[in-house]
């Protein structure tokens, strides 16, 4: 029936605001939306007023008290927060406060609204990814930032270190509290105490093939560092090949078939009745090399002096280029070369052979008017 009316309109499914706010943020900082996303997926289901019963942590990304209050003392005045920014200040042993009770209060309930945390949380990432850098030697992976946001990045720094270094040793007791506040991590089922190295895979597997960064610059340099690696795209995307119909006009650029699969429909079979593409010229459809070609005996030592000698005696020819051997089109009918006048015809040649008419002569079906 809807070919013939106009089908009713679908009503657009409802923006999610976290979901949106997290693209915001992941924009505004320039870290990569799939990651921010899976990280609060981790850390609170993306419910904004999530709140952990171990720890501080609040929110989103479930930052706690200490990390909140520094990403807003440094963040804040870029965000319009410049009044809370400037609430915040530091003690003598480096430990971030705020006189007022209730800016204090106001600062941290900024936790739990989705724009502000996203915000921080890709801000918070590209510290983190930096700071990792700078340890390592090689950019980190989307698994190892998550260290960082779970650990602090000197603690997923020293983590990543002690999973190669002594990959068995006991990480609750590197990690005593994040271990308290994440015993899922740091403790298997059973009780038992993980190592560096197997807290390293938890941590990573949750974040793997995780875009890191909202543009491609960045996504390839990490790409280069041994990060992970996104999924291959067609041949005929690749940068450099043309794109849509222009390559059907244009003799520029790669001759790479788009896919193997393309390449092998116009490959000639072979003998054992597989498809596969050859390189060599003379095993594709044009031109075609025969099979009396390929099994062509060697001319011996006296044909080839009698060719030689005839050749002496022979009038001078001019050599013409090599002809090729490509298939040629079918035969025309034979009904349909014989002569017009002839009423009906027998075409010979065939056991039981049948009369056949002459072509139909649609003038005679022709309307003359006006003496036309």
């Amino acid at each position: 029936m809807f070919l013939f009316s106009t089908p009713q309109t679908r009503e657009a499914q409802p923006v999610n605001p976290v979901v949106s706010a997290i693209r915001d943020g992941a924009t505004k900082t320039g870290a990569g939306f799939d990651y921010l996303m899976k990280t609060a997926q981790r850390e609170s289901s993306l419910e904004p007023d999530a709140k952990a019963k171990t720890s501080s942590a609040t929110g989103l990304f479930q930052f706690i008290e200490q990390t909140w209050l520094s990403m807003v003392k440094q963040e804040g005045p870029k965000q319009g927060l410049s009044s809370y920014a400037d609430a915040i200040t530091e003690t003598g042993s480096g430990r971030l406060t705020v006189a007022d009770p209730a800016a204090r209060e106001k600062i941290l309930e900024l936790r739990k609204d989705p724009q502000v945390a996203a915000v921080m949380a890709g801000a918070l990432t590209q510290k983190n990814r930096d700071q990792l850098a700078g340890a390592l030697g090689r950019q980190p992976h989307a698994g190892e930032l998550y260290m960082a946001h779970v650990l602090g990045a000197r603690g997923a720094s020293d983590l990543i270190k002690a999973a190669a270094s002594d990959p068995t040793r006991v990480a609750a007791k590197d990690f005593p509290e994040a271990a308290a506040a994440n015993r899922n991590i740091f403790f298997d089922k059973t009780g038992r105490a993980r190592g560096a190295q197997e807290v390293y895979g938890v941590l990573a597997a949750s974040h793997a093939n995780t875009q890191l960064a909202a543009s491609a610059t960045v996504t390839q340099a990490t790409t280069a560092q041994g990060a992970d690696k996104p999924a291959e795209i067609a041949a005929a995307l690749a940068p450099g090949r043309a794109k849509g119909l222009i390559g059907l006009f244009s003799t520029e650029g790669s001759r790479a078939p788009v896919s193997q699969a393309v390449a092998n429909l116009w490959a000639t079979p072979r003998s054992d009745a597989s498809r596969t593409a050859a390189l060599d010229a003379a095993d594709r459809y044009f031109p075609r090399r025969t099979k009396s070609d390929a099994t062509a005996v060697a001319p011996t030592a006296a044909d080839a002096a009698s060719a030689n000698a005839a050749a002496a005696n022979a009038a001078p020819v001019r050599v013409a280029s090599q002809a090729v051997d490509a298939p040629l089109p079918p035969a025309r009918p034979v009904e349909l070369t014989q002569p017009a006048a002839t009423a009906a015809t027998t075409v010979t040649g065939r056991s039981g052979a049948k009369a056949r008419r002459a072509p139909l002569d649609l003038s005679a079906f022709m309307i003359q008017r006006n003496g036309r």
